[in-house]
This record gives structure tokens, sequence and C-alpha cells, in this order.
């Protein structure tokens, strides 16, 4: 069994928001979310593995009140936790995958962390540039996606999407190698 979790928050205000490319993410896969307690849920069956589809009603910083106890309900271990997220450090076109590893200043995946005691699960780091300056970073991150930048956004979250189909089927390395190289910059296709 396994989880994906996709980062953002709740409400009309933060939907199309940097923040919330975790939620976006989630959306694409054309899953029933129905509430259960703190988050949004959608059970489904991928490549034959039955697993659980979450969006955190919590707000961002606070993820892991919603991921933990769904993940002990549901006997999942973190090693089959997949948290999809924005990240600064990474410029819009990018994705990366990795196992585990510091959270690097995102409150949600430190929540997470702090909920599960360990840093060991996966993530889906979807890049979402730097802000003008560190001072704004709050801003950015709960800032709408320029007009400019959302024919790029759309081919990121599709690539995205599959990347998490991809985690789900294969595993993290195969799917690492397939992902992490790829520039949708320069590409403007999957």
């Amino acid at each position: 069994m396994f989880l994906v979790v996709g980062q953002g928050n709740p409400g009309e205000a933060y939907a199309r928001t940097r923040h919330n490319v975790g939620f976006m993410v989630l959306d694409r896969l054309g899953l029933r979310f129905q509430r259960r307690g703190e988050a949004l849920l959608a059970e489904a069956e991928v490549g034959g593995e039955r697993g659980v589809f979450l969006k955190p009603l919590t707000y961002y910083n606070l993820a892991g009140r919603a991921v933990a106890p769904l993940a002990r309900a549901y006997g999942i271990p973190p090693e089959r936790i997949l948290v999809v997220h924005d990240e600064m450090d990474l410029p819009l076109g990018r994705l990366r995958l990795k196992a585990g590893g510091s959270p690097a200043g995102n409150r949600g995946v430190a929540s997470i962390a702090e909920a599960l005691g360990t840093l060991a699960f996966p993530r889906l780091r979807i890049g979402i540039g730097k802000p003008p300056s560190k001072e704004l970073g709050a801003a950015y991150v709960l800032s709408p996606f320029a007009p400019e930048e959302e024919p790029l956004l759309e081919r990121v979250l599709e690539a995205a999407k599959e990347a998490v189909l991809c985690w789900v089927r294969e595993g993290l390395l195969p799917c690492a190698g397939r992902y992490n190289g790829l520039d949708l910059r320069r590409t403007g296709k999957l």
C-alpha cells in the first residue's frame, strides 16, 4: 500500500498559488476526494497496488497532523509515502524525486517528518523558482503564477502527475532517473 500527499492550503484563495502545486498534481489524477478528519482523501488502485491520495486541510505548515494518523491507520511505512511539494530552490520547469533528507526550510515537510518521527520518506519537489528577495518568500509562495508562466506550469503539472504514477508503479530510482534530468523550460514537451 502507498500514500501520496499533495502539499497545499485549503480554500479558493490559495487554489492556484505556488504553494499549492501538490494539490494541483493530485487534482490531475481525476480522483474523487472525500473529507476524512483533517484531510481530503481518495483511495485508488495504481499498477495493481491499492493506495491513498491525500490533501491535508490543516494548512501547509501543519500537514503532519493529517498525514501521520492516516499512515498509521492504513499501516503505510514512511518509504511508501510520497510527499509532493513546491521547491523554491528549483526553477519552474524542473522536478526532483529524492529519498528523504532535510526539510531544507520547508515547514510542511518538517511537520510531516516530526509527526512520522522520521525524515525517511520520498519527495517529489516541484520547482517554483525563487522570490526577488529572501524576505519576500512567504508572499511569493502564496502568490499565483503569472499568466506567462501558465503554459509551462501546465506541462510541469502533467509531468509531475506522470512522475507520481511512475513512483507508485516502479519505485523511486527508475523514476528519479527519468524525471530529475527533465527541463521543461528547454524542451517544451514531456
